[in-house]
């Protein structure tokens, strides 16, 4: 593109984004979009092979430059262009969440939804998330069981039992006293940890004043129980910093690691690290800003105060842009005193983490079909995780989607996952199951639990491909995918391009493996939901085989051949069977015509 290419530029703050076709390269901000985008023709670097690139150029014009900052930050989260700093992470931390309803209840989530709801986090330590939770559901009486949305029950739960829930699913919560209860919640989540004690000496004395002396008692554990918590679980670093954020900074080359540290009332929370690859263009005030853009776009409650490492120049900008969540928050560096020291801190635990994480990347050495995935798909950073994607179906039957994670080259088998196709009318249809496969993977639970992949790989052809982009575009995401056919073993593009490499090259065996390994783990489902229904409709024509010893029978054998195997004993010994009914089931095996469970056709 060139300057002449530019269509006419206001010189007020805005967003704008560079473009080749409809895919989007790069997303900044600016004071001035007329400034800002006219130097990228000066500039050399990344800078310059962006403008170079793109043969187009949109713009949205703001009011000022914290709006900028909004737009920018929710644009990159959206669309994850190439040239942009994507601050990757192998972890979604934890956030809580108060429900907004009219009995709220208290969750752990991954995500924040603009839902009404209260969040607090992220929290960096998810067995400190974890045990406020269980504190929470011991000492506060919030409902824990009743679902979301609230569902009435016909008979209370254990809690309600145990004296820690007021029970609203079956009526008998009154809602003054349950909005007592959300405050105090509230107020500890808030850290206003005096002012809730302050309130429960008060409704403690009210109590005994009023001689209900179980309720003054019930009032008194709880404030014995927070202050056990929050006087055994916590050290406190120094009470005179109250509440604060800092951050460290540290990169060599290609590499960097950015700490984010969380400081409550003078006590150390934890720390959240981002060690960021792919780097070597970009400058340190870009890194930080992506770092602050990624993390305090979500994060919730703020501290008034955030430390930095080094000056920036959109400091005020930042400032503005957060104490827009409801307080007013500085972002600014230190010039002395104990403020400075703990940035030092932060810098030298920064420096330390990344020389190990270096270290550590050498020892596992870096996989070479991942940089070679890089330089085949034109990808701007190695694709550290790799998702892939399958079908598996016998004429429409038992459709299953699956899914495998690829992290470093290797199989990560505690993420790998199956769904069940809905929506099928007894006859195959693999463009609709892998749609809804990639929909239903980017949305719901699966969002809120697994982190977004860097590449898509789909085991199959164009039709598959395009199937897959139109999942991806339902969960409103771009993210790069390519589909690996079986015989030829050709990579292809959604746009119809097709890519031969030779068998040996490193890129094209990792894609092999991948698609291999997802199309085992689909059809290792597949036949268990096939066997599962074959022994529904055989056990349904044995005589004196009625629904609970079906159960029972269900819940020891997958297979036929599992049955088989059984002696009428060992069979007669199962929860609700005898030996009658052991020796009708095992007739009724023998005369069965198929025996399922053999291995399929494996394609090479």
């Amino acid at each position: 593109m060139q300057p002449q290419d530019l269509p006419p530029l206001p010189e007020q703050p805005g967003v704008y984004l560079w473009k080749t076709g409809e895919t989007i390269l790069y997303v900044g901000k600016a004071k001035s979009l007329k400034a800002r985008v006219s130097s990228y023709f000066h500039a050399e670097g990344k800078s310059a092979r962006v403008a170079h690139e793109a043969d187009r150029l949109d713009f949205i014009v703001v009011r000022d430059e914290v709006e900028a900052l909004l737009l920018e930050a929710n644009l990159i989260k959206q669309y994850r262009p190439r040239y942009n700093v994507l601050m990757k992470d192998d972890k979604h931390y934890p956030f809580l969440k108060l429900t907004q309803e009219e009995w709220p209840m208290l969750l752990i989530v991954r995500r924040v939804q603009n839902d009404g709801a209260r969040y607090w986090g992220p929290f960096p330590d998810g067995g400190a998330v974890r045990r406020i939770k269980r504190l929470v559901d011991r000492v506060f009486k919030l409902r824990k069981n009743s679902g979301i949305p609230f569902k009435k029950r016909r008979f209370p739960c254990l809690n309600y039992s145990m004296g820690r829930c007021f029970a609203p699913c079956v009526s008998k919560a009154e809602p003054d006293l349950y909005a007592q209860e959300v405050q105090k919640v509230a107020d500890l989540l808030d850290g206003n940890v005096e002012r809730l004690f302050e309130g429960l000496q008060a409704q403690m004395q009210e109590a005994a004043r009023a001689q209900d002396f179980e309720r003054a008692a019930e009032i008194r554990d709880q404030i014995a129980a927070v202050r056990s918590f929050f006087g055994t679980n916590q050290q406190a670093y120094d009470v005179e910093l109250g509440d604060l954020d800092f951050i460290g900074f540290a990169r060599a080359g290609d590499y960097a690691m950015l700490q984010h540290y969380q400081m409550r009332g003078g006590q150390m929370l934890g720390r959240i690290s981002r060690f960021v690859e792919g780097v070597k263009e970009a400058s340190d005030p870009e890194l930080l800003e992506a770092f602050l853009r990624d993390y305090y776009l979500e994060a919730t409650p703020l501290p008034p105060l955030v430390l930095l490492p080094f000056e920036l120049e959109a400091e005020a900008a930042f400032s503005e842009f957060l104490s827009r969540k409801g307080r007013k928050v500085e972002v600014r560096v230190p010039q002395r005193g104990d403020k400075t020291r703990l940035v030092e801190l932060a810098q030298s635990n920064a420096q330390t983490a990344l020389e190990a994480e270096l270290k550590l990347q050498e020892r596992r050495g870096n996989h070479p079909g991942l940089k070679g995935l890089m330089d085949v798909l034109g990808l701007s950073r190695s694709p550290y995780r790799i998702e892939g994607y399958d079908i598996s179906n016998l004429m429409g039957e038992s459709a299953v989607g699956s899914i495998t994670v690829f992290e470093g080259g290797r199989p990560k088998k505690a993420e790998y996952r199956r769904i069940k196709i809905k929506g099928l009318k007894g006859q195959p249809d693999d463009f609709f199951s892998m749609e809804q496969t990639v929909a239903r993977r980017f949305s719901g639970s699966l969002a809120e639990n697994l982190p977004i992949p860097d590449l898509l790989l789909i085991d199959g052809g164009l039709g598959q491909v395009r199937a897959a982009q139109k999942g991806l575009r339902a969960a409103g995401l771009e993210i790069p995918l390519v589909g690996l056919a079986k015989r030829e073993e050709t990579l292809i593009l959604p746009d119809g391009q097709t890519i031969a490499l030779p068998l040996t090259h490193p890129a094209l065996q990792l894609l092999i493996y991948v698609r291999d390994e997802t199309h085992n783990n689909g059809l290792q489902f597949h036949r268990k939901l096939r066997n599962a229904k074959t022994l529904k409709s055989i056990f349904d024509d044995i005589p004196g085989i009625g629904p609970a010893r079906k159960k029972a029978l269900l819940h020891h054998f997958s297979t036929l051949e599992e049955l088989r195997a059984m002696s009428v004993e060992e069979l007669a010994r199962l929860p609700g069977l005898d030996r009658r009914s052991a020796q009708a089931v095992l007739k009724a095996l023998n005369q069965a015509p198929v025996a399922l469970g053999t291995p399929e056709t494996q394609y090479p």
